[in-house]
């Protein structure tokens, strides 16, 4: 294995065998100290950890168990991120795409939902409206469906509904194994108990600034938080080891620009339109004329094609790259950047087979691992292109 791949593979190690690195979690902050450690060490001295608000969850244990048939429990259920905790038994109300407009208090109040309801396979905003409206009727819980459009039907994703705004409401997900064992069973009494909390947290971005002779400068970033329960390896230790990588290779490479090197955090919290960290960045740093901001997120998925997407290409010299050229995808990191005005260039995976990402099958052993050299050394020569 070449160096720059032994790198990596030893970032990716490092990143997902910490615990879960979502906000407010034990992992989140032991993963800021590992990046501003690993800035240290590639010789930064200016490395710094900028804080802003969040809504941070702390997460103890599920049980959702069927009553009616000797207590087994519900095939992979998982609670959704930012649940409240919740201990509630009973037939489930199913909620449906009839149904669910006319709901009231008293068809909900105390009780467990069944949300057969499907928003857009790729926007949560709609699921997470869902959460909010049976919280303030005062439902007791809602079970929602991880849809295979967006997903494995492997595993379910914990962000399918992740609304950070729930005052009571617990929330849990099924993933395909799950919802044909709840539809089969629609009848049965069942037992929903799960031990959460949201808090007031601080969060932090991780920046390393190699500072120019010039007055050309750019951000090279990735972030490094993620869905819940598991090594979350595509999304997005993959980035935020390519991005640790980088900054060792680029250290002493364009001296008249300054990088900075900066590891987002709360992307997979995404607030409104924006991911929170690289959001507060923007808005701290709004004086700054940034010439492009550079991305890496979801990278070296196996059974996927490495792409690049641009946005404002108009706006930057041109280059040439080896991965598939699409349009600005604004799903990301991107989009706060993006708003400004600011050229931005997002290296990650297309027509992925096996969408593991937000699930606990995202693991390192879905990475395609000698296409990190690939895309690192794509990114060298577009970074060639873009600064000469």
């Amino acid at each position: 294995m070449d160096k720059l791949t032994e790198n990596i593979v030893n970032h990716l190690h490092e990143i997902c065998l910490k615990p879960s690195r979502h906000v407010g979690s034990a992992g989140e902050m032991e993963t800021i100290d590992y990046i501003a450690d690993s800035f240290r060490r590639y010789g930064y001295d200016n490395v710094v950890k900028e804080p802003f608000s969040t809504t941070g969850w702390h997460f103890d244990h599920i049980i959702f168990a069927d009553l009616d048939n000797n207590c087994i429990p519900v095939p992979g259920a998982l609670a959704c991120f930012f649940s409240q905790s919740c201990n509630v038994s009973g037939v489930p109300v199913w909620l449906t795409e009839e149904n669910i407009k006319s709901v009231t208090a008293e068809d909900v109040r105390g009780k467990l939902c069944m949300v057969e309801f499907f928003s857009d396979a790729a926007d949560i905003r709609g699921r997470n409206g869902i959460a909010e409206d049976l919280d303030r009727l005062g439902a007791a819980a809602a079970v929602f469906v991880s849809d295979s459009a967006y997903h494995t039907t492997c595993a379910p994703s914990s962000k399918i509904q992740r609304s950070p705004f729930l005052k009571t409401l617990g929330t849990a997900v099924v993933g395909e194994e799950g919802a044909y064992y709840l539809s089969r069973n629609r009848n049965h009494h069942y037992k929903l108990i799960i031990k959460a909390h949201t808090f007031e947290h601080t969060s932090y971005n991780v920046v390393a600034i190699r500072p120019g002779t010039g007055s050309k400068r750019a951000v090279i970033g990735a972030h490094f938080d993620a869905a819940p329960f598991g090594q979350a390896a595509s999304d997005n230790a993959s980035g935020t080891a390519m991005l640790l990588e980088l900054s060792r290779l680029l250290k002493d490479k364009f001296p008249e620009w300054t990088f900075e090197f900066a590891a987002f955090d709360a992307e997979e919290y995404c607030i409104g339109y924006f991911p929170v960290g690289s959001k507060s960045y923007v808005d701290l740093h709004s004086d700054r004329k940034w010439e492009f901001y550079l991305n890496f997120d979801s990278i070296a998925i196996a059974f996927s094609h490495p792409s690049l997407h641009v946005g404002y290409k108009e706006k930057l010299k041109d280059f040439n790259t080896a991965c598939r050229l699409l349009p600005i995808k604004l799903g990301g990191d991107d989009r706060s950047f993006n708003e400004l005005g600011v050229p931005t260039l997002w290296y990650g995976s297309n027509n992925i087979v096996f969408q593991d990402f937000h699930t606990p099958c995202d693991t390192i052993a879905t990475l395609d691992i000698p296409r990190f050299k690939f895309i690192a050394e794509d990114a060298l020569q577009l970074l060639e292109a873009l600064c000469n």
